[in-house]
């Protein structure tokens, strides 16, 4: 794990998250704008230093909690995204793979605004995820 690095750190417990579950490999909580982050345990800056067994750990979490979004939040759909590199919009150099419920009335573009959400909403939404899974 890296010192720094916030995603170790909230694997560590070192800062607060809202948890929607953990194995031994992956850890899942809602990103600040509360949608899914699916993360690995062990601190990999970017998909090009991802090994094999991680990346199917980390696939088959993401199918589980995609499948949980769709159901606890009734979306029309999940959009599932990664990004490598500054270049590609990664600012949290720890691979993490988002899970974005999406609603067909909503335009997509205002769904993508970095807005910080209300803590007691924050854990609404873990708990519906949560329930579903």
């Amino acid at each position: 794990m890296s010192a720094g690095c916030v995603f170790c750190r909230i694997i560590r417990r070192e800062l607060p998250a809202y948890i929607i579950s953990e194995d031994e490999n992956v850890i899942v909580f809602l990103s600040l704008e509360n949608h899914p982050l699916v993360v690995p345990k062990q601190h990999i800056p970017n998909i090009y230093a991802l090994d094999e067994a991680t990346g199917t750990d980390l696939m088959r979490t993401t199918i589980q909690i995609a499948r949980a979004v769709k159901a606890g939040l009734q979306c029309e759909g999940v959009y599932v995204t990664q990004a490598n590199e500054p270049a590609a919009g990664q600012d949290v150099f720890h691979l993490h793979i988002h899970v974005y419920p999406r609603w067909e009335a909503v335009d997509f573009q205002t769904q993508q605004i970095d807005t910080r959400i209300p803590e007691e909403i924050k854990e609404e939404t873990r708990q519906k995820i949560v329930a579903a899974l």
